[in-house]
């Protein structure tokens, strides 16, 4: 069993941990790829895409679109997509209780990869804005908002890829796996972790 209580700070992922919105990311990104890419490219770049969760957007895209331009493109029509279909996904199971229950005694973060207006916006929607201490996403990585942020280790950190898995590694922070709304395999996670979960209903 997961012993929250004893953690000053709790982390948490955003897509995939907070909101179930993997899917239906591959899905916008797939269609705005195809829109303007090649085939062959376009392919290329999903791929690259899918296997790299957690990571930004700018980054990931930038590897294989050299026309800055079309990225810009690319970005402005993924952005528009997802707040027009995001809103939509359900919250992880639990994860609303779990936010609730212990944002009085702790200092709640969602770091993500994803565009940080966009993650505002969805979850102002979504009505959890007012528990969250602070939310830090793209186009800053992870990492960068953690080395800004200075915090403690005793500081749980809730994800859903190995990108999650490593950060949480690098600031030696206690590791949960949420594995109900991911593509990422456990098996595949190269540092260590404290417990895997499927959502959050066995916590609150």
């Amino acid at each position: 069993m997961i012993n929250v209580s004893k953690y000053k700070n709790i982390v948490l992922d955003f897509d995939g941990v907070i909101l179930d919105a993997n899917k239906e990311r591959k899905l916008n990104m797939k269609l705005v790829l195809d829109e303007n890419l090649n085939q062959e490219l376009s392919n290329l770049t999903f791929d690259y895409f899918s296997k790299n969760p957690g990571i930004s957007r700018n980054i990931l895209l930038g590897k294989f679109i050299k026309d800055e331009l079309i990225l810009k493109k690319v970005l402005k029509q993924y952005y528009t997509l997802n707040l027009s279909t995001l809103h939509n996904c359900n919250l992880v199971k639990g994860v609303e209780e779990f936010i609730i229950k212990f944002y009085k005694s702790k200092k709640i973060f969602v770091l993500t990869g994803a565009d940080e207006e966009e993650v505002k916006n969805l979850v102002k929607k979504k009505k959890l804005n007012k528990y969250i201490f602070y939310l830090g996403g793209g186009p800053k990585s992870k990492i960068q908002h953690l080395k800004e942020l200075q915090l403690e280790k005793q500081t749980i950190f809730f994800g859903d890829s190995r990108y999650d898995n490593f950060t949480a590694s690098e600031y030696k922070f206690d590791f949960v796996f949420v594995s109900g709304y991911t593509g990422t395999k456990e098996e595949n996670l190269e540092y260590n972790r404290v417990g895997k979960i499927k959502d959050f209903s066995g916590l609150v």
